[in-house]
């Protein structure tokens, strides 16, 4: 055993035994989150953070981590000493260090922390803060209503007084709901334990997620604390791990990219549009190196399903490399459905990518643990773990009870009831096959087609591909009928966009679906900062109006006609420097924020701009589209 790993894991063996050992001495004392506090920061040497300024690594240790708690706790103390134990206090906060002990300072100072979605309407934050009455929220910038205390003023508080232990008994989560009947979902400590519980069943029955890099374990932080899937599965197994948590500068992709490969991060844990993005991206890279280096992928990736890992590693060593590297040992879907696709992308390639199941009310409840590929590219989440039931409703819905879900929900401040027996009604639609359960869709997401059939939205789009368009919905309009909504990418010609369209209905004939309509757009599908299409919210925009509907029989408005040559030559630069299609470079696609580029493609982009005599480095501001550069620097 690397001596580094033996020096974290103290008296025990291996990485199963430290934990088994561990959750055996919690279970011997009272389920508080005091006692859990105690557990999570026990190796006070070990590392618990990893964050860069760009140019140095940082550390700090648990005892560091703990020390901070001290502090800022007796600060909150001070500044919320006017409010009586027992209340509810937000917080809202991106990712970080200062989340984890501003969160352990408010249980410890006796308030229920509020782990407020910071992807939610800010109107209804406010309304939650108002309907449950919320005494005050911790924020890092943004101004409530209520009492607001700023994390940055208790991160520099000095005080001598003592850290409190009056200890609250409940952590809240808001349901990421897009109705004004947002959920809050109440957990305990005994909850949290059981959580804790069942991540010994991971490490026994997979051997792949409890593996270090170089001696050490490091989770990246990317999904939000907030979120039940962030806490649990990031912060609370790998917090009671005593393992690393590396923290990101920013959200850019190319930033996770560099920081994955920089701080050798072992474990990430996602939501598919991470993943599908990734897929997408080198995709792009592998088709622009040409047609026959991208066939000869496809046959090696189809070879690796019945070659093996050691085939995987040596094959597409370089193709890992251009994405996050050797050092990642195990990687995590869950949130919603994605696509076989991608998942025997990931796996094929040598990474191990499994899909999880959970809900904000009922945590994290299975897990796909096996390292066979038809498992986990056949989108498995595995078998309930041991303190979670499942069943199946005769209407095919998914149903489960355990001592893991939430303590109770509640709905405009009335608790929610549990179903019979306890069983939770998730809304999803499910199947067992061997045990093993596979999520088929929302159950109210289904859609009675033409011929009386039930249409199953996610079955339709999971496995859609078609080249041209970047994401499907398929939604039902007031009538109740199929519509489907393709966002297609700019296009330079009327030909190339019916061409597009053509193959969007050949692609839905393949699958048997008869949408009423297929309707084009160039608007992105997914709005603002969230994580999935919200088909409700999708419905909305396209029954209001506020979609740009393509009219295939007059497209003007979306063809990109009669590209000037200089138009033309900044649209080559930009696929050079980005290894993409001319075809898929707009006038005012973002190079940043639409196509993924980096600071340094940005330096390449410029090298290839000057040979057509423009000069961006003798200007002061960073143009980042085809048509702010040609509208600012002409061919000398």
């Amino acid at each position: 055993m690397d001596k580094r790993v033996k020096d974290s894991l103290g008296e025990y063996r291996g990485i199963k035994q430290y934990v088994r050992g561990k959750i055996s001495r919690l279970g011997a004392e009272e389920k508080s989150f005091s006692t859990l506090y105690r557990f999570m920061f026990s190796e006070r040497k070990n590392i618990f953070a990893e964050s860069s300024d760009g140019f140095r690594i940082k550390e700090i240790t648990y005892g560091e981590c703990a020390d901070g708690i001290d502090r800022i706790s007796a600060a909150l103390k001070v500044r919320l000493a006017h409010l009586p134990k027992g209340e509810i206090v937000g917080l809202y906060m991106e990712n970080s260090v200062l989340w984890i002990q501003v969160f352990w300072s408010i249980l410890r100072c006796g308030y229920r922390p509020l782990l407020l979605n910071l992807r939610m309407d800010m109107r209804l934050i406010e309304n939650i803060i108002a309907g449950y009455g919320v005494a005050a929220v911790v924020s890092d910038g943004k101004q409530f209503a209520v009492d607001t205390v700023f994390s940055d003023e208790l991160a520099t508080a000095q005080t001598t007084a003592p850290a409190p232990e009056a200890w609250a008994d409940e952590v809240i989560f808001t349901s990421s709901g897009t109705t004004d009947n947002v959920k809050l979902c109440v957990y305990t400590a005994e909850n949290f334990y059981y959580q804790i519980c069942d991540s010994i069943n991971i490490l026994e029955k997979c051997p792949q997620i409890k593996k270090h890099y170089e001696g050490r374990m490091k989770l990246l932080a990317f999904l939000p604390l907030y979120h039940v899937f962030g806490f649990i599965a990031v912060y609370l197994w790998f917090g009671f791990f005593s393992r690393t948590f590396v923290f990101l500068k920013d959200n850019h992709p190319q930033t996770l990219l560099n920081t994955v490969r920089r701080h050798k991060v072992t474990h990430i844990y996602s939501v598919p549009l991470m993943w599908e993005t990734i897929y997408k991206e080198a995709c792009k890279t592998i088709r622009a190196r040409g047609e026959r280096t991208e066939k000869k992928f496809r046959r090696g990736l189809k070879l690796s399903k019945s070659l093996g890992a050691g085939f995987r590693k040596l094959a597409f060593k370089e193709v890992r490399e251009n994405i996050f590297g050797e050092s990642i040992q195990f990687l995590i879907s869950g949130g919603s459905a994605i696509s076989s696709e991608v998942l025997t992308f990931f796996n094929g390639i040598g990474y191990h990518l499994a899909d999880g199941y959970g809900m904000t009310e009922i945590g994290i409840t299975s897990l796909e643990i096996s390292n066979k590929q038809k498992y986990l590219n056949g989108g498995s989440v595995g078998y309930p773990f041991h303190h979670t039931e499942y069943g199946i409703s005769a209407s095919g819905e998914l149903l489960v009870r355990g001592k893991t879900t939430a303590s109770r929900v509640l709905v405009n401040g009335q608790a929610q009831p549990t179903g019979q027996d306890g069983w939770f009604a998730t809304g999803d639609l499910a199947e067992m096959r061997k045990g093993r359960y596979y999520i088929l869709g929302r159950k109210d997401d289904l859609i009675v087609g033409a011929n009386g059939e039930n249409i199953n939205p996610i079955l339709v789009e999971k496995d859609f591909s078609v080249e041209g368009c970047t994401n499907v919905c398929l939604i039902a309009d007031k009538a109740g009928d199929p519509v489907l909504i393709a966002q297609i990418e700019a296009c330079f010609s009327a030909e190339r966009m019916r061409k597009i369209s053509a193959d969007i209905s050949a692609a839905l004939m393949k699958l048997q679906v008869i949408a009423k309509k297929i309707v084009l757009t160039t608007d992105k599908l997914i709005e603002g900062n969230d994580f999935k299409i919200s088909r409700k919210k999708l419905a909305e925009r396209y029954e209001a109006g506020k979609l740009r509907v393509v009219d295939l029989d007059d497209p003007e408005g979306f063809v990109e006609h009669a590209l000037s040559e200089l138009e033309e030559n900044v649209r080559l630069c930009f696929a050079e420097a980005l290894s993409l299609r001319v075809e898929e470079i707009s006038l005012d696609g973002n190079f940043f924020t639409d196509y993924g580029g980096s600071s340094l493609d940005y330096f390449a982009l410029v090298d290839k701009l000057a040979r057509f005599g423009i000069d961006l480095n003798s200007k002061e501001s960073t143009p980042a589209t085809v048509r702010e550069i040609c509208a600012g620097y002409q061919n000398n």
